[in-house]
């Protein structure tokens, strides 16, 4: 081993001397390693520089190519340094979300995405300044937003206490009972942070007055002639209602999936279009559509199919509000109907659905399967009616799939 060495060595020495190259270190190592080669020998340090090349990314070798073989030891120090500096800027994000009031959130994020592509970034005196006044401003936004919250609470509260006493019995025309307490809802100048929460109020009190719509003229008549019998009436109601509860689950809601059936959904979407003439609310209708169903069952069976179908929906669910409305409309096809205050609200919702399956892999028994969906969004005041938005976001959702499938068409020409 030693005689080997001896003879690179020396070999080494002369080949520096016919090339005429200077005796440097980073010479001599390049020269030895060939020599080496020759005789079939790995030292130690070759080793561990062949080790580092190969596990270098791209950009690292780029930046060595143009420098010092013995540059590869600033680079490592440099990654090193970069994945302390990117473990930092995770901790900062958690610290940074906000947890009430979101209006710095694309802020943040932005910053965030920014000392990712550039760690080294985080420790400027800029960067160091933003995240204190990204910490001030949050704790002050929040700050406001539950002040806010307070005092609309106090508004509502103070007005519905003035229709304790009062119930839509009194009247025979129920939407000018709608109507005006519409009116007293806008005059509290309620803020945009509870924009929602009242809308959510708006729809408890349309499916109230979606209830006794039916049966109101019928029940103030039995109230009148018979105080008894309509007690006696509200018995037996109460009673039927107690049955029905234990069948209501099967009824609305589909056996598979879990979420709306089509006939639940029928019901959903008359109360949502009240809603939009009454309340002048905004809402978009989204039809998806699994891409290749047919072609999952035939490849494994419906077993899976029901697993993937179940897999959807739980999707869908979790990602849609509770104000608004997800049904399996039939076979692979979901709908949605969606309230906003803007369209954007609507994009960050279809965005959030395609990231959550781009991000998902179903596995049935050993089987990964990659799911995709298409979809047709349309705006129903885009429309005379939400019979004839339906029939469009149904005519999108084939034009998606008809053009290759994993797309989602809004009428007005936007794809995702």
């Amino acid at each position: 081993m030693n005689e080997n060495l001896k003879e690179i060595t020396k070999n080494t020495l002369e080949k520096l001397r016919e090339k005429k190259l200077p005796t440097t270190p980073e010479n001599y190592f390049l020269e030895f390693k060939e020599q080496a080669k020759i005789y079939n020998k790995e030292y130690s340090d070759i080793k561990i520089l062949n080790d580092a090349l190969i596990n270098l990314t791209n950009d690292e070798k780029k930046v060595l190519s143009n420098e010092s073989i013995f540059r590869i030891i600033s680079i490592l120090t440099k990654r090193a340094n970069n994945d302390q500096l990117r473990s930092l800027i995770g901790t900062f994000s958690e610290l940074l979300t906000p947890s009430v009031n979101f209006e710095l959130k694309e802020e943040i994020e932005d910053f965030i995405i920014g000392c990712l592509q550039n760690p080294i970034k985080i420790t400027s005196k800029e960067s160091i300044s933003k995240i204190k006044n990204f910490a001030k401003n949050r704790i002050e936004a929040d700050r406001r937003v539950l002040k806010e919250k307070t005092n609309d609470i106090i508004k509502l509260t103070s007005l519905m206490s003035r229709y304790y006493d009062k119930t839509l019995n009194d009247s025979n025309n129920s939407n000018e009972d709608i109507k005006k307490i519409k009116k007293d809802l806008e005059s509290l100048e309620i803020s945009d942070f509870s924009k929602r929460e009242l809308t959510a109020v708006q729809k408890k009190l349309i499916d109230t007055i979606y209830k006794l719509e039916d049966s109101l003229l019928e029940n103030n008549r039995i109230l009148a002639s018979n105080i008894d019998r309509f007690k006696q009436l509200n018995r037996q109601i109460e009673e039927l209602e107690r049955e029905l509860q234990v069948t209501k689950e099967e009824y609305l809601y589909d056996f598979l999936t879990s979420v709306l059936n089509r006939r639940a959904y029928e019901v959903e979407a008359k109360k949502t279009e009240k809603q939009f003439f009454i309340f002048e609310t905004n809402f978009a209708i989204v039809f998806f559509d699994i891409d290749h169903f047919k072609k999952i069952n035939d490849n494994y069976g419906h077993a899976c199919g029901d697993e993937i179908l179940k897999s959807f929906a739980k999707i869908l669910k979790d990602l849609t509000r509770k104000e608004d409305v997800v049904a399996r409309y039939g076979g692979e096809e979901f709908v949605a109907l969606i309230n906003f205050r803007d369209k954007i609200e609507v994009n960050r919702y279809i965005k959030r659905v395609k990231n959550a399956f781009l991000n998902s892999t179903f596995i049935y028994k050993e089987h990964k399967i990659n799911i995709t969906f298409s979809a047709g969004v349309t705006f129903r005041n885009n429309y005379n009616s939400i019979i004839d938005a339906q029939a469009k976001a149904d005519e999108l959702l084939y034009e998606a799939k008809a053009k290759g499938r994993d797309k989602v068409i809004f009428d007005d020409g936007t794809v995702l």
